[in-house]
């Protein structure tokens, strides 16, 4: 039996030039080209390899506004076999519940047997999305993922994952929510003719909040955190000093700790 592997991805602000809106104190997204979120590159070919080895589809989707499409026709146009656009305007201001929510509902109506992700999003970083999906539908969930080793004939997933000081060896059973760390995949390059699709005929598939049915579920309102504001901090001052003799070196530790 082949896999549905459903790969989730974000059209983030580009993290070298985003900046913070003086007056709001929160990111300045309007200002800053809108690009793929680079953990998800790496979750992406995580799904791709995933299916070169047991057969099926992956199915890219992404919860934005309509100009997300455009993380999604790089998808397409860098493997993908179809994608879907989560877009509705219900979804204003959701923070990590309600958006591990909705792409739990939207993974569980593509019957999706394994959900990538990266590890975290670069406009964020909390990580929570994840294993968020995975504990609103109660799947299991393998975290920071360098490695994946597919067993259809056992209908489970293996995997290497980064651990403190080492890896280890992990399965789970399908279906399961793999967030994979970042730079431990080397993303494909998009192919001529698979660019070309998704840039000129390719369109995805939209649902919104209705079609999920979680109209009540999503938005700021049920969103129990949010970024108050955003401030830069000045570098703080460095100085060093070279020490060869090791008694002097002592001496400046002890007066560094004095």
């Amino acid at each position: 039996m082949t896999w549905t592997i459903a790969v989730g991805i974000k059209q983030v602000p580009d993290a070298d030039e985003v900046g913070i809106d003086p007056d709001t104190g929160r990111l300045d997204r309007a200002n800053a080209p809108a690009v793929m979120n680079g953990p998800d590159r790496h979750a992406l070919e995580a799904a791709l390899t995933i299916r070169d080895r047991v057969g099926g589809e992956v199915i890219a989707m992404t919860m934005g506004p309509p100009n997300a499409t455009s993380v999604l026709e790089e998808a397409v146009a860098v493997g993908c076999d179809d994608a879907v656009l989560i877009s509705d305007r219900a979804f204003a201001g959701s923070d990590t519940w309600p958006t591990s929510l909705t792409l739990a509902r939207a993974a569980e109506a593509l019957e999706a047997d394994v959900v990538v992700c990266g590890e975290e999003t670069t406009d964020s970083s909390t990580g929570q999305v994840p294993p968020g999906i995975a504990a609103h539908n109660g799947w299991a969930q393998l975290t920071y993922v360098e490695a994946v080793d597919p067993r259809p004939g056992e209908r489970r997933l293996a995997a290497r994952r980064d651990v403190e000081g080492g890896y280890e060896l992990v399965a789970a059973e399908l279906p399961v929510v793999v967030a994979v760390a970042f730079g431990e995949f080397d993303p494909r390059p998009a192919g001529l003719h698979r660019k070309i699709y998704g840039e000129n005929d390719f369109e995805p598939t939209v649902w919104d909040a209705e079609t999920l049915g979680i109209e009540e579920e999503v938005g700021l309102d049920v969103s129990p955190t949010s970024v108050g504001r955003m401030e830069t901090v000045d570098p703080v001052e460095r100085r060093s000093e070279v020490v060869d003799d090791v008694d002097d070196l002592a001496a400046a530790m002890t007066e560094v700790e004095a």
